[in-house]
C-alpha cells in the first residue's frame, strides 16, 4: 500500500512537512517506533494517527509522526 509520512506539530496535531513515501504491506499502529534514514540524517519517530484512504480499487496511506 502507498504510504506517506508525515511530521505532525507537536500541538496541533497537523501536517507539518513530508518526512518518506514508501509501499508497504506492514501494518502500522499508534506507538510505532520507526527510524527514517533520508538524505544522511536518520530520525527516530512516533506513529501517532493512522489514516487509510479508499479510493475505487485503490488504497493509500497517511502517517503522521512526531521526532522523538
Amino acid at each position: 500500500m502507498h504510504t506517506e509520512i508525515y511530521e505532525s506539530d507537536p500541538f496541533s496535531a497537523q501536517k507539518a512537512g513530508l518526512l518518506a513515501t514508501l509501499d508497504t504491506a506492514y501494518r502500522f499502529e499508534r506507538n510505532d517506533e520507526l527510524f527514517i534514514n533520508a538524505g544522511g540524517k536518520r530520525v527516530k519517530v512516533r506513529v501517532i494517527h493512522v489514516r487509510v484512504e479508499i479510493t475505487g480499487a485503490a488504497m493509500r496511506r497517511e502517517l503522521l509522526v512526531l521526532k522523538l
